[in-house]
């Protein structure tokens, strides 16, 4: 993510397998291969002109599916920082990589995204909480 937030954007995509899939699960958007990776994050930097953004990754779940293929999980908040030194946030998200061995390093073969929504058990929580009280 510091490629991309570096706007490098080729270098990022090399992160990626040649046939590497970006699911954007939460707006049903689904990028196949490096090409297509490139032409979705060129075409979304006009978005981000004029601020830094920065994407904040933390909580990792790593677990080994064999000796070359890892899935990692983990939370991402992205913030945009503009001339003024203002900051704003975007949604928070939950993705999950699957991390595969090429020539020796590690690249995605898919990136998962999901953005953060209130939890059911939370929502029936409070609704059972408000019915008790009133």
């Amino acid at each position: 993510m510091r490629l991309l937030d570096a706007l490098d954007i080729e270098g990022y995509a090399a992160t990626f397998t040649e046939d590497g899939v970006t699911d954007h699960a939460h707006r049903g958007e689904k990028v196949e291969g490096r090409a297509a990776l490139i032409a979705g994050a060129n075409a979304a930097l006009p978005r981000y002109a004029g601020a830094a953004v920065r994407h904040w990754n933390d909580h990792y779940v790593i677990e080994e599916v064999d000796e070359n293929t890892l899935n990692v999980s983990y939370c991402s908040l992205v913030t945009r920082t503009d001339k003024a030194g203002n900051v704003t946030f975007e949604p928070t998200f939950f993705i999950e990589d699957v991390l595969v061995r090429v020539d020796g390093g590690l690249q995605a073969r898919s990136r998962t995204i999901h953005r953060d929504e209130p939890s059911p058990v939370a929502i029936a929580a409070a609704a059972a909480a408000r019915e008790g009280a009133a």
